[in-house]
């Protein structure tokens, strides 16, 4: 079905609001509301930017192709910021506030895939000495995901099959734990074992990149609920996000 030209005025106009006020290129909008390029082409407008003016803002004709330069640089912050490449989820969070940095789809799509990304990322890095420490980050990360690789060609599985952890949330009493492991069964039968009133299974996540850092965002998106350790008091609201993802 055709979306509503009033619609997509006030999602060009929500998702604007998110990135301070600065509205998304055609593609990172497409990414981040889910309208796609049909649903207004032709139909409410003929250019992107015809339906930016009449949302209220300039043109960006920039925010539609970004220059590589500028999306490595970006990300090259980012890896130092994190102490590591981040997870999809923190690159989807970055990008609203910072117009260098694409969402992940756009990412895939412009450069490639994870190894790709920082492939291409260490040979940015290397050639500029202001990013020397981004180069040694990055240094271990290819050491971590050859590791994992080898692993995972030992077994015979597929990239597909073989996520590097998974983000759990179980319950015991009023309060939920968020953690990780990279094997989830033993890790659910430990904690059984440590806490008097016993765990209940609620969600668990196949943390394909980074389990560490999928965990960390979750304990960072729910820290006003920290009631102590990796222990939160959440409501049906925060339980219904964790519960959506069943991969990240």
């Amino acid at each position: 079905m055709m979306k509503d030209k009033q619609f997509i005025i006030s999602e060009i106009q929500r998702t604007a609001m998110l990135r301070g006020g600065e509205p998304l290129g055609q593609r990172a909008f497409q990414d981040e509301a889910g309208i796609t390029e049909y649903e207004w082409k032709g139909a409410h407008w003929a250019r992107w930017g015809d339906a930016l003016l009449e949302a209220g803002f300039k043109p960006l004709e920039w925010n539609t192709a970004l220059d590589e330069e500028e999306i490595l640089g970006g990300l090259a912050g980012l890896v130092r910021k994190y102490g590591r490449y981040p997870v999809k989820a923190e690159i989807q969070i970055e990008s609203r506030n910072n117009p260098a940095i694409p969402v992940p789809n756009t990412l895939w799509r412009r450069i490639g895939d994870r190894s790709k990304i920082i492939q291409r990322l260490q040979g940015y890095c290397f050639s500029k000495e202001e990013y020397a420490d981004v180069s040694a980050i990055l240094a271990k990360e290819t050491v971590e995901t050859e590791q994992r690789k080898d692993k995972g060609e030992a077994t015979g599985l597929s990239k597909s099959q073989r996520p590097s952890g998974y983000v759990y949330l179980v319950k015991s009493g009023k309060l939920y734990k968020i953690g990780w492991s990279e094997n989830q069964w033993r890790r659910k039968s430990e904690l059984h074992k440590q806490t008097s009133e016993g765990i209940t299974e609620v969600h668990t996540i196949a943390a394909i990149d980074d389990a560490p850092g999928i965990e960390k965002y979750w304990h960072e998106r729910f820290k006003e609920k920290r009631q102590h350790g990796e222990w939160f008091d959440l409501s049906p609201e925060d339980i219904r996000a964790f519960k959506k993802r069943k991969f990240m």
